[in-house]
C-alpha cells in the first residue's frame, strides 16, 4: 500500500506542535537562564548524550550584566557555538575574543613579553545569521564570550560540546586584555 506525503512548510506553530507532542525539542532558552541569567551569568544543560553512543552535551549559556571581564580558555577538544535569537530579545551586544594562537604558543608569547593587540580578535556576534551564527572553536584555541554594560537583555547562546570537556586557562602574566569601545567595521584580514 502506497502512503502519500504532502509536504508543508515549516513554520513555528508547527514546530510547536510536534514539540508539544514530545517529537521534537526546539532550540531555545532554558526556564532557568531566561529568569535568572540578568544578575549572575551562568551554563545550563539542555540535553546530554549517552556515553554509549559518544557522549556530548547542548549548553544554553547566559551572559550577566556584568560579563565584561575577558578571561581567556581553551578545550582539549572542539565546540560548536549556535548564536541564535529565539526569544525575539533585545540582546546587548556579545562578544567573542579569539586568541590568533594556539595555547601553548600564546603562553610563550606572554612569557616572553611578545603580546600585543595583533594577537587577538574581538568579533561582535550577530544573531541569526546563517554565514556566522554557527561556527566550530577548533581545539586549543583561547578565547572568551563577554559583553558590554548596555541596556537590553544579557546575552544568551548555544554551545554544543563533547560532555567532558575541560577547561584550560592560559598563564597570561604580566597581561590584561580589555574591549576597546570603538568598532572597527574592517576585516582583520584586509
Amino acid at each position: 500500500m502506497e502512503i502519500k506525503l504532502k509536504p508543508v512548510n515549516a513554520s513555528e506553530e508547527l514546530f510547536a506542535q510536534l514539540e508539544a507532542k514530545g517529537l521534537i525539542q526546539r532550540l531555545k532558552p532554558t526556564k532557568k537562564i531566561l529568569e535568572n541569567h540578568k544578575t549572575q551569568g551562568m551554563v545550563d544543560l539542555i540535553y546530554s548524550s549517552s556515553p554509549e553512543y559518544g557522549a556530548h552535551k547542548l549548553i544554553c549559556v547566559g551572559l550577566s550584566h556584568d560579563s565584561t571581564q575577558i578571561s581567556l580558555n581553551s578545550h582539549p577538544d572542539n565546540e560548536e557555538f549556535i548564536i541564535m535569537d529565539s526569544t525575539r530579545s533585545c540582546f546587548a551586544p556579545l562578544y567573542i575574543i579569539i586568541s590568533q594562537h594556539k595555547h601553548r604558543e600564546l603562553e610563550e608569547k606572554a612569557r616572553n613579553k611578545q603580546l600585543g593587540s595583533e594577537d587577538f580578535v574581538a568579533v561582535r556576534l550577530k544573531y541569526n545569521d546563517p554565514y556566522t551564527s554557527i561556527f566550530t572553536m577548533l581545539k586549543d584555541v583561547p578565547h572568551c564570550e563577554i559583553t558590554e554594560k548596555k541596556d537590553g537583555t544579557p546575552p544568551i547562546f548555544f554551545v554544543t560540546e563533547p560532555a567532558q570537556l575541560t577547561m584550560n586557562y592560559p598563564d597570561l602574566s604580566g597581561f590584561q586584555l580589555k574591549l576597546d569601545g570603538k568598532f572597527s567595521l574592517l576585516s582583520l584580514f584586509e
